[in-house]
């Protein structure tokens, strides 16, 4: 096998293989179009290194020829596709130099399968045998050339054109990122390019007995470019775990940040216990110092202690539970039990503020699959979000009621309250970071919920209500497949 096959085969395995691992990484993640577009380049290159290959070993000028018109075809989708390229990867370009250059490259594309023995050449006489890397390669020998030439001309000069433009427009955004990229797509594409156009035109002009070498420049665009995209996606990776760590700490302040709110009166559902266990053991006490102690009364005494420091230790968990920082836990829970057991734990503030909490829930709802301290979160900032609200009414309807049904393979949960409702002007922004209604907010807690909700593959929302009808929020969470016994 010559050195010429060796290299050229090489060559096309090389784009081939980048082909099929950006083109699996699309697959993977549609939204990456860059790596679809860079998939079809690198498989269009290989395309165009077996037709060099084959006009090197044509034996006759009908052969050379033929081998030419597909190469022609390869040429138009390595040209067409990394332009596409070269705009989706810099997201700058003009359009209609884009455009301009891919019609032009498609008019001469359309006469190439027309016209005989292809577009670029109206005759080939004869074929020219000449030493390449040691090989005596065929190239072409006595031609007259179409007039067509001038629209893959054309094509070229407008597809310089338009990288050159983009990557100024990419290079004047100013920041590191956008010159370094600015600058690599000029070197990787404009570069090679030149040298390989300057060299084609001289062989179709006549002026050089020598074989097409576009390959070797759309190869080393692509290692760049595969160079570019590696980086990418190590820098996604890293971004990506970033954002993860900095949501866990967002979720971690707003758990905190709602402790904070419920602390006083969290103080005072502990002081209850702890008030009766110090009642019981001064009674105790001075059961105790009489001559005849009631033991009756002070197995009373110590069952009542016994309650009320289990009472104590309740609050303690179910406080421990929420503000504990923790892996997120995906598991069948059970709706009733979650909420009941937020419920308990905001009962002393609905009780300060006079509101009127209830459970509703449809029949038969089924467990849902989620972590059950981070949805315990979302619930109770729902209903601390409520009870705020209902302070502007009178005290004789402040109404906030949990709702749950199930919906085709989704269970949805409700707060609704009587309060004065969400303002139009504000329904879509709520869930924004930072925005906040409240004078003293910090407009993290509704957007943390949403992100929470998110994260567990649903959704939360709050409806278009009237003007004092009351605000409702609703989210929904995925069933759970299995059952709880």
């Amino acid at each position: 096998m010559s050195l010429v096959t060796i290299l050229w085969s090489m060559g096309a395995a090389a784009a081939l293989t980048l082909a099929a691992v950006y083109g699996t990484v699309w697959l993977f993640e549609r939204r990456l179009v860059a790596y679809l577009l860079f998939c079809v380049t690198a498989l269009a290159t290989a395309a165009s290194a077996r037709g060099e290959l084959g006009m090197m070993h044509a034996g006759t000028p009908a052969e050379l020829g033929e081998w030419m018109r597909w190469y022609l075809v390869a040429i138009f989708f390595v040209i067409v596709w990394q332009l596409l390229f070269v705009r989706s990867f810099l997201g700058t370009g003009r359009n209609w130099l884009l455009w301009s250059a891919v019609l032009a490259r498609g008019i001469l594309l359309v006469a190439n399968f027309f016209l005989y023995p292809n577009g670029l050449f109206r005759e080939i006489s004869s074929v020219r045998h000449v030493r390449f890397l040691g090989e005596s390669v065929s190239v072409i020998g006595e031609a007259i050339t179409r007039w067509w030439v001038w629209f893959g001309r054309l094509s070229l000069i407008l597809a310089f054109w338009f990288v050159i433009d983009a990557s100024i427009q990419k290079w004047r955004r100013g920041d590191y990122e956008s010159r370094r990229k600015a600058f690599v797509v000029l070197a990787a594409v404009v570069g090679p390019g030149l040298i390989s156009v300057v060299l084609s035109q001289l062989v179709v002009s006549g002026v050089n007995s020598f074989p097409y070498l576009d390959t070797p420049a759309f190869l080393i665009t692509l290692a760049v470019m595969a160079v570019e995209l590696s980086r990418d996606i190590m820098l996604s990776s890293r971004t990506q775990l970033e954002l993860a760590a900095l949501r866990a700490n967002l979720v971690e302040v707003g758990r905190v940040s709602m402790m904070g709110q419920l602390a006083s009166t969290l103080a005072h559902e502990i002081n209850q216990p702890l008030g009766a266990i110090l009642r019981n053991t001064d009674v105790a006490e001075l059961d105790l110092q009489s001559e005849r102690p009631d033991l009756e009364e002070l197995r009373g005494i110590v069952a009542d202690t016994g309650k009320a420091v289990r009472r104590a230790k309740e609050i303690i968990d179910r406080t421990r539970r929420l503000i504990k920082r923790r892996s997120v836990a995906m598991q069948p829970v059970v709706l009733d039990e979650l909420v009941q057991d937020v419920m308990s734990l905001a009962h002393p503030e609905v009780l300060s503020k006079a509101v009127s909490l209830s459970y509703a829930p449809e029949a038969g709802v089924p467990p849902v699959l989620a972590d059950r301290v981070h949805i315990s979160q979302v619930l109770l900032n729902l209903i601390l979000n409520s009870m705020e609200a209902v302070q502007a009414g009178s005290r004789v309807d402040r109404r906030i009621v949990i709702e749950a049904r199930a919906r085709m393979g989704q269970v949805e949960m409700s707060v609704r309250d009587s309060g004065p409702g969400i303002p139009a002007s504000d329904i879509d922004r709520i869930f924004e970071p930072l925005f906040s209604t409240k004078p003293d907010g910090l407009g993290m807690g509704l957007a943390i919920c949403r992100t929470i909700v998110e994260a567990h593959g649903g959704q939360l929302w709050a409806d278009r209500t009237p003007p004092g009808g009351g605000a409702t929020f609703r989210f929904v969470l995925p069933q759970a497949k299995k059952t709880i016994n």
